[in-house]
């Protein structure tokens, strides 16, 4: 299990997080929603320990695989060394074949590179090591259709082996067959089930239209 207690966040003067809680189990993924600037970005950042919460509690087991909404590749190298260090980082050998035709940039250096085969290179390279909870911060952002479908098929995947995944996104038919639950950030942080929000049977317009709401 991972997830945040209590947690407080603040920038400056500025408050982002006020009493945060929310938790992911293996096999689970838990989705953040929640207008631009609420703190969504940041619950990652501190669940991937690159933050450290003014106070509350912050609990992981296992390796994390990160993927921010930013790069965080090394730019002036190949996407190979690249692969090659995160393998390394987490002890692991290289997992092949790697995700979204990765292995066709393996030469190239990433600042070569547009934003969407980034954004590849970046979950393939928070995939390596099989970590057993993987954050992903709008992971969608730059991809085209057939890499939309294929993390699809990825997160389903990483559920199945009992991966904790926490997805921050804007899109409901993004998220709407693999999510769990999902977390409102609004003037309050609010959790929402799968039941409540998609109906029992789940049925993806009644959930397209819930997530609306949430906004309005």
């Amino acid at each position: 299990m991972a997830g945040l207690h209590n947690v407080y966040f603040s920038y400056g003067k500025r408050k982002i997080l006020e009493g945060l809680s929310f938790s992911v189990n293996p096999g689970e993924c838990v989705v953040l929603a929640g207008p631009n600037g609420s703190g969504k970005s940041t619950a990652l950042a501190i669940l991937a320990g690159i933050f450290r919460p003014d106070s509350g509690e912050v609990y992981a087991d296992g390796p994390i695989g990160y993927v921010p909404q930013g790069t965080a590749l090394f730019e002036d190298m190949t996407v190979g060394d690249n692969l090659r260090f995160f393998a390394g980082m987490a002890d692991a050998d290289m997992q092949k074949p790697l995700p979204f035709n990765v292995e066709q940039m393996w030469k190239k250096k990433v600042s070569k590179l547009s934003g969407g085969m980034k954004k590849r290179v970046s979950i393939a390279c928070a995939l390596t090591g099989s970590p057993q909870l993987v954050l992903l911060d709008e992971p969608c952002a730059s991809l085209d259709v057939e890499y939309k479908a294929e993390l699809t098929s990825i997160v389903h995947d990483l559920k199945n082996r009992g991966c904790a995944i926490v997805y921050v996104s804007h899109d409901p038919m993004e998220v709407a067959s693999f999510y769990d639950k999902l977390v409102y950030f609004g003037d309050s942080t609010v959790t929402y089930t799968r039941e409540q929000l998609s109906g029992n049977p789940a049925d993806e317009n009644v959930f397209y239209k819930q997530f609306l709401s949430l906004f309005c």
